[in-house]
């Protein structure tokens, strides 16, 4: 066994604790530092010669403390964990968690103290992306179905985004989802709602795309009876007034009538809400998400959305990158919701490794939801015999189950319904051209077993059936 020199063993623990991420320091007994590594000297940003010059109480009276922790430690000889403001060399205030910790000598006192310092804000952030984490891999053991109280990501741009969220969750600061359609900004909705003090209350939802103008506006505001031919003759309350003491969700934003932008914006400054065709306001408290899949500031530029609303919406910006940005998150999700179907409709499916390749390679322009779509659609119509899904019918991945062929010159005609043949002759011609597409693009009998889930013997049996020859 090779020797080492005390000296590469001092180097060797200097590199380990240069490289952690926690700021580490150690002080004597008089409180004097003796030793700060890399993340402590960053912190501070002092260098570290000027740090070791250092006693914890000169740190305070210079400013750089607010609080002299290993005073408590001395008195208690014992572990001290508590809050602690720094400021580094910029007056940056920084909040930390302390932890300090003594080692005694043979007579039971003080010798050193071990301290640990951590920012407070990464701290909440590492704690709930943790927490969110451990939850996906609980849910997707116990294949739980409920989207939208979980969120499914394992790449750095969610991992990033949702530790921002973390923070503001918990504040009724307006937040302002993009991304493209498909990417999950509604289920990103539901996770800052759920993990905000409005959680026991049900999220409030509108699409605002979804109703025309005269009816979205009633839809959101509400009425007073008799406000309009049609009312209802008890008046009726608005999703805003309905969303009191929990959070408003507004989809699709952009698609929001220019002449009720400055009614929004009104509501949303002033926390009042006016049913039609009354002349009282009422204070409504409730937390604002809306979510766009345009880019506002174009539509600004083009007076289709005004610039005031947009700045009052846009407080928290928090974009979904598109699911090709992320690659990452691809097989988790695949997982995730191939679990949830397989128990939704009795089967056991799993993926093959080339299967897997090229799910992971695909581009997925519609985002999860095609992803979701997709994962149900060959657990539905995969043979129940099949366990390992072992290739993609390449056709699949842009929402067709096949289109078959009329014949094999490469027409793309496709199997029509014939109101002159019976259900089971158009069946039949159905699946004639599903199987002779199938084998004369694949070659063989065999590979179109593959392909179609069946046994090879079957597809030999209607190949014979229907004359069909490769």
């Amino acid at each position: 066994m090779k020797d080492i020199s005390i000296k590469e063993k001092y180097e060797f623990y200097e590199d380990v604790f240069d490289n952690m991420p926690d700021a580490l320091y150690v002080l004597d007994d008089k409180g004097n530092m003796i030793y700060v590594n890399y993340a402590m000297i960053k912190k501070f940003d002092i260098p570290r010669d000027e740090l070791l010059r250092y006693n914890v109480f000169d740190m305070y009276d210079d400013g750089l403390i607010d609080y002299v922790i290993s005073k408590n430690v001395y008195e208690q000889k014992k572990e001290v964990v508590m809050c602690q403001k720094i400021f580094n060399s910029h007056g940056k205030e920084l909040m930390q968690m302390v932890s300090q910790m003594p080692i005694l000598n043979d007579k039971g006192d003080i010798q050193y103290i071990i301290g640990v310092m951590r920012d407070m804000e990464e701290l909440i952030g590492y704690y709930y992306d943790a927490l969110n984490k451990y939850q996906t891999v609980k849910d997707i053991g116990s294949k739980r179905s409920d989207d939208n109280k979980l969120l499914v990501y394992n790449s750095p741009q969610m991992s990033d985004l949702i530790r921002i969220l973390n923070n503001v969750a918990p504040t009724d600061a307006n937040i302002l989802v993009q991304g493209e359609s498909g990417t999950g900004k509604e289920v990103l909705a539901e996770y800052i709602h759920q993990m905000s003090e409005r959680r026991d209350k049900e999220m409030v939802r509108i699409n605002c795309a979804a109703f025309p103008e005269t009816l979205l506006e009633s839809e959101l505001f509400g009425y007073e009876k008799g406000s309009f031919t049609g009312a209802l003759g008890s008046g009726k309350k608005g999703l805003i007034e309905t969303a009191d003491g929990s959070t408003l969700f507004l989809d699709e934003i952009n698609s929001l009538p220019l002449a009720l932008q400055g009614k929004i914006l009104r509501t949303i400054e002033t926390k009042m809400v006016q049913r039609i065709g009354s002349d009282r306001p009422k204070k409504i408290d409730f937390r604002l998400i809306a979510a766009t899949n345009e880019d506002l500031s174009e539509c600004i530029k083009k007076k289709t959305f005004r610039a005031d609303l947009y700045y009052r919406l846009n407080v928290i910006p928090a974009i979904i990158p598109p699911l090709r940005d992320r690659p990452s998150d691809i097989e988790p999700l695949i997982e995730y919701f191939l679990n949830k179907y397989c128990k939704k409709y009795g089967k056991e499916k799993t993926f093959g490794p080339e299967a897997m390749n090229v799910l992971k390679n695909y581009s997925w322009p519609g985002n999860v939801r095609e992803l979701k779509n997709f994962v149900e659609r060959i657990v539905l119509i995969s043979a129940s015999s099949v366990y390992c899904i072992k290739s993609i019918p390449p056709k699949m991945l842009n929402g067709q189950l096949l289109s078959p062929s009329s014949s094999g010159n490469g027409g793309n005609s496709g199997c029509q319904f014939d109101i002159r043949m019976s259900l089971e002759e158009n069946l039949n011609a159905f699946e004639k051209q599903i199987i002779e597409s199938v084998v004369q693009q694949y070659g063989s009998g065999k590979s179109a077993a593959e392909v179609l889930r069946v046994n090879q013997s079957t597809i030999s049996r209607k190949m014979a059936k229907y004359n069909i020859s490769i």
